[in-house]
């Protein structure tokens, strides 16, 4: 049971990637290549190649993101060349030297290099020692605001999962700083329909942004939430202080 609940949680490691919208689909079947740049109202803010455009809300069916599509040769290549991801975990505090920061997780955790191997995106990727419960640390460049990534981060797994719902979004604190927390659940259709839940939390840094996301089957949730809340409210980056 411990390897099918494990299987699972692997397969839709992918769908955590960073976020940058590529090719948006319209009611009326019209396709724009670009990036989100923002939202007012109803409306996104797309940069393309021939300038700046507002699309409706409304009318956009689908957001496929580059990791959804096949990578080059050239990407592949320099997914191999990329240096390994500087980190350890002693006792309970994990420390990541590469994005400089540290997190305590609970007596007997693991790292899962597993998981942590299916992109060069995951910079951190830690499990149970049971193999149910998941953290997965992305961090990601992006000079928009935190109400934009989110809506970017929603359309992402609204397109992944089958009967995605949000069931709550609140403001929280997190590092010192004003962040966002995700709790959302939906279908894996990729594993059979499996039911997941998971609860993301972002992070807003100068020109970045960081999410930490705790999976699991959707059953095992409420129990570790607890668990997620205490690893999360402890994350706290090293790098110095911008002036």
């Amino acid at each position: 049971m411990q390897k099918s609940r494990c299987a699972w949680i692997l397969s839709i490691a992918l769908f955590c990637l960073p976020l940058h919208a590529e090719e948006i689909q319209l009611k009326d079947g019209t396709k724009i290549t670009g990036k989100l740049t923002g939202i007012s109202n109803d409306t996104f803010q797309v940069k393309t190649a021939y300038g700046d455009i507002q699309v409706p809300r409304s009318q956009v069916i689908s957001i496929t993101f580059p990791e959804n599509q096949s990578k080059t040769e050239a990407d592949a290549e320099e997914s191999k060349t990329r240096p390994p991801v500087d980190e350890s975990l002693n006792g309970t505090t994990y420390t990541n030297r590469t994005e400089k920061f540290q997190v305590k997780v609970p007596q007997g955790w693991l790292l899962a290099p597993e998981l942590a191997a299916k992109s060069p995106d995951i910079v951190a990727a830690l499990k149970s020692p049971d193999q149910i419960y998941f953290l997965l640390v992305t961090p990601e460049k992006y000079p928009g605001t935190l109400s934009t990534y989110k809506v970017l981060v929603e359309t992402q797994y609204q397109s992944k999962f089958k009967d995605y719902e949000k069931l709550s979004d609140t403001q929280i604190q997190l590092d010192g700083r004003s962040s966002t927390r995700l709790v959302w659940h939906g279908k894996n259709t990729a594993a059979n329909d499996a039911a997941m839940k998971a609860v993301v939390y972002i992070l807003p840094y100068e020109n970045r942004m960081v999410r930490l996301t705790f999976l699991t089957l959707e059953p095992l949730f409420d129990e570790g939430l607890p668990l997620f809340e205490k690893i999360a409210t402890s994350y706290q980056t090293t790098r110095p202080a911008t002036k």
